[in-house]
């Protein structure tokens, strides 16, 4: 009996210390706490911790656990997928193109050259003497044509003096702008259209008679011509100039004696 009490109040004893130990920790879990950080020990208690938990362990997905491929076993035929058999590879080649023969271009019809003639033709102009007559002087010129040389040499004699022959003192009493519109010759008679220009001569009825002696002069320079009928603008007319110089017939040189 006396043991069994002895041993009671001992775990009374025991029971009461741990109370009382809880009792002082709870009243004190901030102080022991803050000792426990500045001694450091409790990193040391979480070391320990980890040290002592168990080993992760890693699951491996069913996937994982097959084989390599190099070490799996080659199904039978029978489990093998029927295939599909390989279509046979096609090479495209480029097959030489035939050249289809263009349909040859029409050339435009190239039109002769027409052969240009030489004439040496004779123009007259007209030289002022001291006392103010007026006297014809004829130059010589060579002239390019086609098929009028008459037409050609009138041309040229509108287009008036070279520099050398200003130099000699040689004019032109023919109005400057005249114009030649049309040549032609018919039975010895050349008629010759000009512009209205041509009536308007600056020199008066001496003017206007030289301009005509120097055109029907260059004229009849050729055998098919002996006169010359001049018209304006396609017309006739009576006369030109103030003075009524007339012009409605054919004019040859000996109307000028």
């Amino acid at each position: 009996m006396a043991r069994k009490k002895n041993s009671s109040l001992g775990c009374l004893f025991w029971i009461a210390l741990i109370l009382l130990a809880l009792v002082i920790f709870l009243f004190s879990r901030e102080r022991i706490s803050s000792v426990l950080e500045t001694t450091g020990f409790d990193t040391l208690l979480k070391t320990v911790q980890k040290d002592t938990k168990e080993p992760e362990v890693k699951r491996i997905s069913p996937e994982e656990e097959k084989p390599p491929a190099e070490e799996r076993p080659t199904p039978e035929p029978s489990e093998q997928a029927q295939e599909k058999p390989k279509e046979p590879e096609v090479i495209e080649k480029e097959l030489p193109v035939e050249k289809l023969d263009e349909p040859e271009q029409e050339k435009p019809e190239e039109k002769p050259l027409v052969e240009q003639k030489l004439r040496t033709s004779i123009l007259y102009f007209v030289i002022v003497g001291d006392s103010g007559e007026i006297a014809l002087q004829h130059v010589t010129r060579p002239v390019y044509y086609e098929s009028s040389p008459l037409t050609r040499t009138l041309d040229a004699l509108l287009k008036g003096l070279t520099t050398a022959e200003l130099n000699k003192g040689m004019i032109s009493l023919i109005p400057e702008g005249t114009a030649l519109r049309s040549v032609m010759v018919r039975n010895g008679v050349a008629y010759v259209d000009f512009s209205e220009a041509f009536t308007f001569n600056e020199f008066g009825v001496e003017g206007a008679n030289a301009a005509l002696k120097q055109i029907v002069y260059t004229a009849t320079e050729f055998s098919t011509v002996k006169s010359v009928q001049i018209t304006i603008n396609g017309k006739k007319r009576d006369y030109i100039a103030t003075e009524g110089l007339t012009i409605a017939n054919p004019i040859g040189r000996d109307s000028f004696k």
